[in-house]
């Protein structure tokens, strides 16, 4: 189903589960946590809500660890991704709170991976995809759904304010007036989305149908938009997994049916295994001109891709640089960039890509699900508008 209505998911019809089951559906408690952190990005803040960490053995024989973007003052929560399981220092792990680094303790309820997981052979039966760059017969530890949030733990912590020194994006909604008019005197707007898998919401808990069921950052923006401007987000979204910058040109006229304010455009992962970046810049600009003529108020964000895992043979690494600097070319009144890589960038210089994946190569989890929608957030929620009813 392509279109949503936000202003539904305000109300928060949720299905109620009897009190001895799980809730099969994200709670109301839940939902506001959401809407609330992606309002207030990591950069910007000195608490740092569920920073995801993936546990592997990194050296043969020793304890696996897992490294904290931020060293933490106050340890507020360790606990599973899915929230069921709480877990205790001194018992589960050790934290060297100067490095940031946790390390699990013998008999540690953590999960964990060996070397042998994370690397199997082609002829193994372990969850895999093919393969690793310069060594074919070696693949790389691979599963959709919920097989990586299964594994991950999030960690809530306080640390020094300013801490991040990395990419941070800037309010840019001088750029976006029509968007910004409409937002900012509480009219309803139309959000429209064209991407890929990562677009889809693809491993985010609540597209996994896992607790705590988070949906994917489209929705997360659209909400995070209502809160912070009191008016109502329709959000249609038109993105499909596998989906490269052509098909999306191909499927632009359903966008451009909506006469949307505002259009996420958001490929690149899937352009950068076979694409090239003059076809995926040419895509691109040919998604917005036809929008465009059916719509000529609409602005566009359009999103520098995260970056896949570094360690799979099949995109071509080089690609992805040149995507967001293309990108930032055709940018300018009406259409502004949302520079995941960069973003992406800065964080794999303290965390690992295990870390921050849902799926092992080339997907987001719910904690960079969150990042993606605080990123875009960034670009049209002024810290004073964040209060905004």
């Amino acid at each position: 189903m392509r279109s949503l209505a936000i202003s539904v998911l305000l109300v928060f019809s949720v299905t109620m589960a009897k009190a001895e089951e799980p809730p099969k559906e994200a709670t109301v408690e839940s939902m506001n946590l959401f809407v609330e952190n992606v309002l207030n990005p990591f950069w910007s803040s000195s608490t740092m809500m569920g920073e995801s960490v993936f546990f592997c053995e990194r050296i043969s024989g020793e304890p696996a660890s897992a490294r904290l973007l931020f060293a933490p003052e106050t340890l507020v929560s360790v606990k599973s991704a899915m929230g069921d399981v709480v877990y205790e220092e001194g018992k589960d792990f050790a934290l060297d709170k100067e490095k940031g680094v946790i390390t699990l303790r013998p008999g540690s309820r953590i999960p964990v991976k060996t070397q042998a997981e994370m690397y199997p052979l082609a002829s193994s039966a372990l969850a895999k995809i093919d393969g690793k760059r310069g060594d074919p017969k070696t693949h790389l530890i691979f599963g959709e759904g919920a097989f990586f949030h299964k594994m991950q733990v999030e960690v809530t912590y306080t640390h020094k304010p300013d801490a991040w020194t990395g990419f941070a994006p800037k309010y840019a909604g001088g750029s976006l007036p029509n968007t910004m008019a409409k937002l900012k005197s509480k009219q309803p707007i139309t959000l429209c989305v064209s991407g890929d898998s990562i677009s889809t919401g693809a491993n985010a808990s609540g597209k996994s149908k896992v607790a705590p069921f988070m949906p994917g950052y489209p929705t997360l923006v659209a909400l995070g938009l209502e809160k912070a401007y009191g008016t109502k987000v329709a959000l249609h979204n038109f993105a499909v997994g596998g989906w490269t910058s052509s098909q999306g040109l191909a499927d632009a006229g359903k966008v451009a049916k909506e006469q949307p304010e505002l259009v996420v455009i958001a490929y690149g992962m899937n352009d950068g295994v076979g694409s090239n970046p003059a076809n995926y810049i040419k895509h691109t600009k040919g998604i917005m001109e036809k929008v465009k003529a059916v719509s000529p108020k609409t602005e566009f964000i359009l999103v520098a891709t995260m970056l896949p895992n570094a360690e799979w043979s099949k995109p071509n690494l080089a690609h992805y640089p040149v995507f967001r600097a293309e990108l930032a070319k055709i940018c300018g009144v009406g259409v502004v960039l949302a520079d995941m890589t960069s973003l992406w960038e800065d964080l794999l210089k303290v965390k690992s890509h295990h870390d921050l994946t849902g799926n092992g190569v080339n997907h987001p989890n719910d904690f960079t699900h969150r990042v993606y929608a605080q990123l875009i957030l960034a670009l049209l929620v002024e810290p004073a508008a964040k209060a905004e009813k």
